[in-house]
């Protein structure tokens, strides 16, 4: 009988502690996800920095690199720079002279998406654009 809850209370607290741990999609502080021409992928290698109003995201998803640089100082995030760098094959940036993009904050998280504009690294001599989304929590 003593057997039985014991068993019973394991059970119980595997359980409790597992509780969230499957089918959420909510990207929560230091991960990001990002996705770039239909190709996805979630990091954890995650470095934010802030100084004064412009806020970096470093995120690694080895072999890419990804480089988000936001201005903070209005209402809303206004994006300075998206440089992606070897995400499936692509690098590309998307700021104030090529692609565009757009970012926005809610539920402790910032989304930026938008296209940018770059080439594949099989065939670097042809531009072509790529969409991407890229959620990061700092």
């Amino acid at each position: 009988m003593g057997g039985r809850f014991v068993t019973a209370a394991v059970t119980v607290l595997v359980v409790a502690s597992c509780a969230g741990c499957f089918g959420s999609d909510k990207v929560t502080e230091k991960t990001a996800r990002i996705t770039v021409d239909n190709n996805t992928r979630t990091s954890h290698a995650i470095t934010c920095n802030q100084v004064q109003w412009l806020l970096t995201a470093n995120i690694a998803a080895a072999p890419a690199n990804v480089r988000v640089s936001l201005n903070l100082d209005s209402e809303k995030p206004k994006i300075q720079s998206v440089n992606i760098d070897n995400f499936a094959g692509f690098t590309g940036v998307a700021d104030a002279g090529a692609g565009d993009a757009k970012a926005v904050y809610a539920d402790g998280r910032y989304t930026i998406t938008g296209t940018a504009e770059g080439s594949k690294l099989d065939d670097p001599r042809v531009s072509l654009t790529a969409p991407f989304k890229i959620e990061v929590g700092c």
